[in-house]
């Protein structure tokens, strides 16, 4: 009987203990759980800080370019001839038609002198032909063709005529003239010194056609299609933009993989044939 309810005690202890352990974890949960909810409650709207919204920046890509000068004219004589006056400077405005430069003409107009009058005897020749060979010279209708060219290679005639149009045209490339407004560069000759034959005496710039040339990448030309806008930085100027709008496409790849293109210019104030200038692209 003892042994019995020894046993009896001893599993009833264990029973409350069991109970008493598991009353515990149960409370635990209980406070973990409501922890938990506590933690996973949403944060009122009102109570959230206002965060401020960033955009997207665009990408701005830099490359290197130069001004060209997409319209010029180098003045030159035609005649090895002293020169009279030159009458511009480097950076001067010129309008157009404005005079740049004439040479002494005086041997000019003395030639041509010289052949008007040679022409006057070689008119009197001619007539002795037509008439000689039956014709009346001031009936040139009458004169079947065939003998007018004779009597007029016979006579000098035809030479005559062929030097003073020549002599007259000398007179007139005598004179330089600007062929469009714009600006003087080069100025190679000075008054008083002989004028040679087909050497520029200057380049005249038209300020209104002017454009940057830059090369891209081949990967990169369907960003640039025709009517891109870009903006251009001169190494010069800092701080200075101009705008230009991409015309022209080279369509060639050169060695490196690139290919040349040209954006005119809308304002061309204080720009130079052949600066240097930085290409700046804005990706949207």
């Amino acid at each position: 009987m003892i042994r019995n309810c020894n046993i009896m005690n001893k599993t009833c202890v264990f029973r409350y203990a069991i109970g008493f352990i598991f009353a515990g974890v149960v409370m635990t949960a209980c406070q973990g759980s409501q922890q938990q909810a506590e933690v996973q409650q949403p944060v009122l709207p009102e109570l959230m800080p206002q965060m401020p919204v960033i955009e997207a920046q665009p990408q701005t890509t830099t490359m290197l370019g130069k001004v060209v000068a997409t319209r010029y004219a180098d003045l030159s004589f035609q005649t090895t001839l002293p020169i009279l006056r030159m009458l511009v400077k480097n950076g001067q405005q010129v309008r157009q038609g404005q005079l740049i430069a004439e040479l002494d003409m005086f041997k000019l107009k003395n030639s041509i002198e010289v052949v008007k009058r040679q022409i006057e005897q070689s008119e009197l020749q001619m007539k002795d032909v037509i008439i000689a060979q039956g014709y009346d010279p001031e009936k040139p209708a009458s004169v079947p063709a065939e003998v007018l060219n004779t009597a007029e290679v016979k006579s000098g005639y035809q030479l005559a005529k062929e030097q003073l149009n020549a002599a007259e045209h000398e007179l007139q490339t005598a004179v330089l003239t600007a062929p469009f407004a714009g600006i003087v560069a080069n100025v190679k000759a000075q008054a008083h010194e002989l004028s040679q034959p087909g050497q520029p005496v200057c380049r005249i710039i038209s300020t209104q056609d002017m454009a940057v040339e830059f090369r891209v990448m081949e990967a990169d030309l369907p960003n640039y299609p025709l009517g891109t806008a870009i903006q251009v930085c001169p190494l010069a100027y800092k701080g200075r933009q101009y705008q230009a709008i991409v015309n022209e496409i080279n369509p060639i790849v050169d060695q490196q993989g690139a290919i040349t293109l040209r954006a005119k210019l809308a304002e061309t104030h204080d720009l130079y044939d052949g600066m240097n200038v930085e290409v700046l692209s804005i990706d949207k």
